[in-house]
């Protein structure tokens, strides 16, 4: 099974290089107009996108974008965490010195990507593709061993014991895994009983009350 690569840009000659590098070994999506962050959202999301290729000047060349590639990084990063993702530049000492949010091993070279076309380079290409497949399959292990552990809560919940010093942990899980947006559907509400839902409204509330003295 390939997983989906998606392309943020808005000059067509380089998403089609792109697609070119990559079309052999991921399923491509290409996303050349959005309005916001939760636009984006909702296209990984409809079309299971593991992976994201941005370019960091998405307001150049009379585009439709409104904010430029690292903003839409950094928001994905800020929600998400550890959502496989990379920045695409020409410039990227400039990148780095202007985008603080963004880790420079996840700020790539064009000119790095379009090498990749020359057979003589597909060793590094390969070696890429790797990388780029192990920080998505790290990604879903983490989201697997969540939903894993959720299920051994819930189990705790069904046999109508206390969570006791675990019901934070709980209320994380649930939070994380609801606004996942790894090409796993959220876990529905209904995922859980009547009366766990009840139990977790009242933990919600309780750390919310804490929340606000703390505050």
């Amino acid at each position: 099974m390939k997983y989906t690569l998606g392309i943020l840009d808005e000059e067509t000659d380089q998403i089609e290089l792109i697609e070119a590098c990559f079309q052999d070994d991921f399923n491509i999506v290409k996303i050349d107009s959005i309005d916001s962050i939760d636009d984006l959202l909702d296209i990984i999301k409809s079309e299971k996108i593991d992976v994201l290729s941005i370019d960091y000047k998405l307001k150049d060349h009379n585009s439709g974008f409104i904010f430029n590639g690292d903003y839409f990084f950094s928001e994905l990063l800020d929600k998400f965490g550890d959502f496989p993702a990379f920045v695409l530049t020409n410039d990227v000492e400039n990148a780095k010195k202007e985008s603080k949010k963004i880790n420079p091993r996840f700020i790539v070279d064009k000119a790095e990507i379009h090498s990749f076309i020359n057979p003589a380079n597909e060793k590094a290409k390969n070696s890429f593709i790797e990388e780029l497949k192990l920080e998505i399959q790290v990604h879903k292990n983490k989201i697997d061993s969540d939903i894993a552990e959720l299920k051994e809560l819930e189990l705790i919940l069904e046999q109508g014991k206390t969570l006791d010093d675990k019901e934070n942990r709980y209320i994380e899980l649930n939070n994380k895994l609801s606004r996942s947006i790894s090409g796993y559907d959220s876990l529905p509400h209904t995922y859980f009983s009547q009366a766990t839902n009840d139990r977790l409204d009242i933990l919600i509330k309780q750390t919310e009350e804490i929340l606000n003295k703390l505050g």
